[in-house]
C-alpha cells in the first residue's frame, strides 16, 4: 500500500496486514498508521452513542443554581449563546453554538452513515465525502472542550451559590467522554482502505490527497475516493496564512486589554481581562484552575501564533534546519489550538446562571469577542498551513513533477 505523507510528501509502502502498535514515517517522524486500540466497530457504536446523548444534553436543563431560599433558577445549554446573542454580540453568539451546539451534530451525523456503509460493506458514491467532512469538523466540534468550560463555569458559580447538575448535564457529561473514545477507537486508515482501494504502484507523475492520503497520477483533478480537489501544494498557502497571522496578531493585544466580561452587583460593574480572571483565581485560592486558564487562554494563543509564524518564516527563508522538529512542532500546535476555546465555553456555560437584574448580572465585553476572533483566526491559519512547504524549501532545486 503506497501512501504519501501529508506532513512531508514522502512516498513509502505501508504493510497491508494490519499489525499492533503504529507506522511513523520515515522521514518527519509523524504516525501514519495507529492500530491498538482502534476498531470501526467500536467507534460507530460510541458515535451512535454520542449522538443519542447530545440530544437531550441539547434539550433537557443543564443546571439549576437557588440564589435564594425557595427560588430556583434552571439554565440549558443554548443559553449562553441566547444571552450573548441579546447582549449584542450575535457574531460571538453563532461561532460558539456552531461548535458547541450544531457541529457535533453534523460531524457524528456523517461519521455514523459513513461508518453503517462501511460495516454494511457497502460503497455509496457519498460515503468518502461524508467520512472526510466528518474528519474536517473534529477539529470545530467540541464537545470534549465544552464539558472543560463547563466544569470551570460550574465551579466558578457553586463556589457562590448552592448549584446542581440536571439530566441535560450529566448528558453532557457522557457525551463528551464518548467523543473522546470515538476520537481515540476510530481507525482512519482503515476506514479509507474499506472505501476505497489503495494505491499500489507509484511513478514519478503522482499526486497525493491532502485528506485521504491516496497517491494517484498527475493527470486527475480530484480524489476517486474522498472527492476532495488535488493540488500538488495548498492553493496560496503562505500568503493565506501569513494575513491570518497577522489579523490575529492585531486583535490579540485587545483581547487581553479590553474586558471580556463584566459582573455587576447592585449596579457597580467589576470587569474582567482574561489575564484578570486568572488573577483572580490565584487570589482565590485556585491556583490549579488558574494554572489551566492560564495555560489555554493566554500561553496557547501565543505559543500558536508564534509556532505558526516562526514555521511560514522558516519557509520564506529557505530554512533546511531542524526539520523533524518543525514537523512535530505543527502537528502540536494544530492539535492543542482547539482547547484555547475553554474560557468562551466556561463563560457560556455560568453567565446565564448569574443574571438576577439590578442585583447581579454577567455582561460579554469587547475583549471576549476579540479573544474569540483571535482563537478562529489562527485554527485557520494552522489549516491554511502546508507543512510540506518546509520539506520543499529544504531540497535542492528538482522537477515538480518528482515530488507528490
Amino acid at each position: 500500500m503506497i501512501i504519501a505523507c501529508p506532513d512531508c510528501a514522502a512516498v513509502q509502502s505501508l504493510p497491508a496486514q494490519p499489525r499492533s502498535g503504529h507506522l511513523d514515517c520515515w522521514q518527519c517522524g509523524g504516525v501514519l498508521e495507529h492500530r491498538t486500540g482502534r476498531s470501526v466497530d467500536a467507534a460507530l457504536a460510541c458515535a451512535i452513542a454520542t449522538m443519542l446523548l447530545m440530544l437531550p444534553a441539547n434539550l433537557m436543563p443543564l443546571v439549576m443554581v437557588r440564589p435564594l431560599s425557595g427560588i430556583s433558577v434552571s439554565t440549558y445549554l443554548g443559553s449562553g449563546c441566547a444571552l450573548i446573542w441579546e447582549q449584542g454580540w450575535p457574531l460571538i453568539a453563532i461561532v460558539l453554538g456552531l461548535q458547541a451546539l450544531l457541529l457535533p451534530f453534523f460531524r457524528f451525523g456523517l461519521l455514523i452513515a459513513a461508518l453503517t456503509a462501511i460495516r454494511l460493506h457497502k460503497r455509496p458514491h457519498w460515503v468518502g465525502r461524508a467520512f472526510r467532512y466528518a474528519e474536517m469538523l473534529d477539529l470545530w466540534a467540541m464537545p470534549d472542550v465544552l464539558l472543560a468550560g463547563g466544569i470551570l463555569g460550574y465551579g466558578r458559580v457553586a463556589v457562590v451559590m448552592p448549584a446542581r447538575i440536571q439530566p441535560g448535564g450529566w448528558c453532557l457529561i457522557a457525551a463528551a467522554l464518548l467523543s473522546m473514545l470515538t476520537r481515540a477507537t476510530l481507525d482512519r486508515r482503515a476506514v479509507w482502505q474499506r472505501i476505497g482501494a489503495p494505491t499500489s504502484f507509484v511513478s514519478k507523475k503522482m499526486r497525493a490527497c491532502m485528506a485521504c492520503d491516496l497517491v494517484l497520477p498527475d493527470t486527475h483533478r480530484s480524489c476517486p475516493r474522498c472527492g476532495a480537489w488535488l493540488h500538488r501544494r495548498k492553493p496560496f498557502a503562505l500568503m493565506r496564512t501569513n494575513a491570518l497571522l497577522l489579523t490575529a496578531l492585531v486583535l490579540l493585544p485587545v483581547a487581553n486589554y479590553f474586558p471580556a466580561s463584566s459582573l455587576w452587583e447592585a449596579g457597580v460593574a467589576y470587569p474582567h481581562t482574561v489575564f484578570g480572571n486568572v488573577l483572580s483565581l490565584f487570589r482565590e485560592g485556585y491556583a490549579p484552575v488558574a494554572m489551566l486558564l492560564f495555560l489555554t487562554s493566554v500561553a496557547i494563543p501565543i505559543f500558536k501564533i508564534g509556532g505558526i509564524a516562526w514555521l511560514s518564516l522558516s519557509v520564506m527563508w529557505g530554512s533546511g534546519r531542524a526539520l523533524r522538529f518543525k514537523s512535530r512542532l505543527y502537528r502540536n500546535l494544530e492539535a492543542i489550538g482547539r482547547w484555547s476555546n475553554l474560557d468562551p465555553f466556561s463563560v457560556m456555560i455560568f453567565a446565564p446562571m448569574l443574571q438576577f437584574g439590578p442585583l447581579a448580572r454577567i455582561t460579554l465585553g469587547g475583549g471576549g469577542s476579540a479573544f474569540v476572533a483571535v482563537i478562529v483566526l489562527s485554527t485557520i491559519a494552522a489549516r491554511t498551513f502546508d507543512p510540506r512547504l518546509m520539506w520543499d524549501a529544504a531540497r535542492p532545486a528538482e522537477p515538480a513533477s518528482g515530488r507528490p
